[in-house]
């Protein structure tokens, strides 16, 4: 998940073959994906800053509030991806493909 490579993504899967991108422009939706996985980290990151210094120090709390979404930039980046493919696509596991490698 953290390394400076996060961006690249095999475009088959080496076992059974199987085209990841469905479709042109298919993870495109993931950045909707990802939008949700940033809000939500925003809005607890925040309440947990307004829990932790009240109204006092305005810039640890925007310190605080944006510091998880900086931290987990790769996180989003890889997971929105990944629930994407497993929410909205027809792809279904099959225990069998792992074994043939």
């Amino acid at each position: 998940m953290f390394h400076w490579k996060y961006d690249q993504m095999y475009t088959n899967c080496s076992c059974c073959n199987l085209k990841y991108e469905i479709e042109p422009g298919f993870f495109i939706g993931a950045m909707y994906v990802s939008y949700v996985f940033i809000v939500a980290e925003l809005v607890n990151a925040g309440i947990l800053a307004f829990m932790l210094f009240g109204d006092k120090d305005e810039w640890a709390i925007i310190g605080t509030t944006i510091a998880p979404v900086i931290l987990l930039f790769t996180f989003n980046y890889r997971y929105a991806r990944t629930l994407l493919l497993h929410v909205l696509s027809h792809i279904k596991y099959s225990e069998d493909a792992g074994r043939n490698c």
